[in-house]
């Protein structure tokens, strides 16, 4: 499991305690000031720090990493940090948190200038606080019904599933992302610095039933799915995996379940 398990689940996958979805959570490490404050200059910081970072790394890589790479990665598990989650584990957290709320997604207006809903508030009722935040006040409430619908349907369109910290371990956002996800440049493209944690999951595909036709291996935004040309069928490199799941919305025969990365790796084992 990972850290924020160990601190923050009680005995559970962090993002399972309904605690940590809470206003009594968020007032211990936050205040409506501050995540006002937080809110209104995402945009801005998003348009620059990823892109001087990775301009500092690419210059003085032996630096960046030995020195800067950590800090960055402290200062996001701090403040805001992510969990990559499955289908399963995302239609549970909505079906139990008290209210949930469509933003548009910040990360794609930054990246690809799109303005989409990609991005849910869950658990506290933030409406109050971002009704005044340019970014963030063309909202709408969902009902559980609607939210369960819409990372259905994000998830059939090759999105990942993740959970995100407004000062953790409050959560307060649950995210579908593709390639246009900052988080997922920070961490897969850029190499700048940890924002997410795997999924407490790896993929596994089932040879017998693999027909080898390769969508899995299109749709992984991971690289983690190996083609052996000449068995003709697919395989899951586990330490690539990160355990979103979205390789078995694609597979037409089955193949592909979900395990529990304990199994595979230990309890031990660091979800990097």
């Amino acid at each position: 499991m990972c850290e924020f398990c160990t601190q923050h689940g009680d005995g559970k996958k962090w993002y399972e305690n309904m605690e940590n979805y809470t206003r009594e959570v968020f007032s211990q490490v936050s205040s409506e000031e501050k995540l006002k404050k937080y809110l209104r200059g995402f945009r801005r910081r998003l348009s620059f720090w990823p892109f001087a970072a990775y301009w500092f790394k690419q210059r003085i890589p032996a630096i960046y990493d030995s020195l800067v790479y950590p800090r960055v990665t402290s200062s996001l598990k701090k403040h805001h940090f992510g969990q990559v989650i499955p289908l399963e584990d995302a239609e549970n957290i909505l079906e139990n948190v008290g209210t949930i709320v469509q933003f548009p997604c910040v990360c794609r207006r930054v990246i690809s200038r799109r303005e989409l809903g990609y991005c849910l508030g869950v658990g506290m009722d933030m409406t109050e606080i971002v009704k005044d935040v340019p970014d963030f006040s063309n909202y709408q409430l969902l009902s559980t019904e609607e939210a369960v619908n819409l990372v259905r349907q994000l998830e059939g369109e090759g999105m990942m599933h993740s959970i995100w910290t407004f000062e953790t371990p409050f959560i307060g956002g649950m995210c579908s992302c593709d390639r246009d996800c900052m988080a997922y440049n920070v961490q897969v493209r850029m190499k700048i610095g940890r924002a997410m944690w795997r999924a407490e999951y790896v993929a596994e595909i089932e040879t017998e039933s693999c027909s080898g036709c390769r969508r899995c291996e299109k749709s992984c935004l991971f690289e983690a799915v190996e083609y052996n040309r000449v068995e003709k069928k697919c395989s899951i490199n586990m330490n690539n995996c990160y355990g979103c799941g979205i390789c078995r919305t694609f597979c037409h025969k089955n193949a592909i379940t979900l395990s529990d990365r304990k199994y595979h790796f230990g309890d031990n084992h660091v979800i990097w």
